[in-house]
């Protein structure tokens, strides 16, 4: 019979009882999508304007570095896109969005406007991928003085 030997076992052991119970874990889709500054400055009076020729290319004034990372666990293609409709200045001053440029992890520039492709993946991402992110402003001498503003966004979306 197999409960002696089972009795005899368990008591050889050490062990007074056994219990199994199954596990289960279940991980939801997810992405994320994270930029390292809250706020992008191009303070052009602090690097000398007006250019000696134009068009002109400035960077930002702060923060000089931007990081970008990614997180999926998708499967399939997805796009990492940037969009700007423009930024609005002074007295209805308004500067178009391809007169920002950004690229990703020294790709080429980019021009700004809607939905600018920065990067095609496929499926997860294994992590956290992280890239440089650079911006530039064209300046092409046709700018009203002032203060301009506007909004730049990063869309991870699934294709």
């Amino acid at each position: 019979m197999s409960f002696p030997r089972t009795l005899a076992w368990t008591l050889w052991l050490g062990l007074l009882a056994v219990a199994q119970l199954p596990l289960v874990v279940e991980f939801p889709e997810g992405a994320a999508l994270e930029v390292s500054a809250g706020e992008v400055v191009f303070d052009l009076s602090a690097v000398g304007f007006p250019p000696p020729q134009l068009p002109a290319y400035y960077g930002p004034s702060a923060p000089e570095r931007l990081e970008l990372r990614v997180f999926s666990n998708l499967e399939g293609a997805w796009a990492l896109e940037a969009s700007c409709e423009g930024l609005a200045g002074p007295e209805g001053a308004w500067l178009p969005a391809d007169r920002l440029e950004v690229r990703l992890g020294g790709g080429p520039w980019l021009p700004l406007g809607a939905d600018v492709v920065l990067w095609l993946g496929q499926g997860p991402t294994g992590g956290y991928r992280s890239w440089t992110l650079e911006l530039r402003l064209r300046a092409e001498g046709d700018e009203a003085p002032g203060t301009y503003q506007g909004v730049l966004t990063f869309r991870l979306t699934r294709l």
